[in-house]
């Protein structure tokens, strides 16, 4: 009973890397825009669910060893978690940066505001375009 524990444990470890990374670089799973770090990591739990079987199945067990070879398997699934944040997160940024221009065509350079959900200064126009 406590091995299998332990293993579904890892699993679930193993399953949570992609999305932990992906939550680096995309806007609306950071801790700010959802209110709490623990929020956050709720709905990060609820995204690993749903994949956690298949993990478990796949007997990723058999790279966690006295080795270092499941280091591999950890990196992979962090670049593969960053680069799936980074396609998510590019039309957010986009956004931003249309208002931006537009404020900047008109003038209004000095009316940046602090946006919470990107967690840096915007324009009126990028906060209004982004929501």
């Amino acid at each position: 009973m406590a091995q299998q524990v332990n293993e579904w444990l890892i699993a679930l470890a193993v399953a949570f890397i992609r999305p932990l990374s992906l939550s680096l670089l995309l806007p609306l799973l950071k801790s700010g825009s959802l209110g709490a770090a623990l929020l956050r990591n709720g709905v990060l739990m609820s995204l690993t669910f749903p994949i956690l079987p298949i993990i478990y199945q796949q007997k990723i067990m058999m790279h966690i060893g006295k080795d270092y070879s499941w280091l591999g398997l950890v990196t992979g699934e962090v670049i593969i978690g960053f680069s799936i944040g980074f396609c998510a997160a590019v039309p957010f940024w986009a956004v931003d940066m249309a208002g931006f221009l537009l404020d900047t065509l008109r003038g209004a350079t000095m009316g940046t505001i602090f946006n919470s959900t990107i967690e840096a200064e915007t324009s009126l126009f990028g906060l209004l375009f982004s929501q």
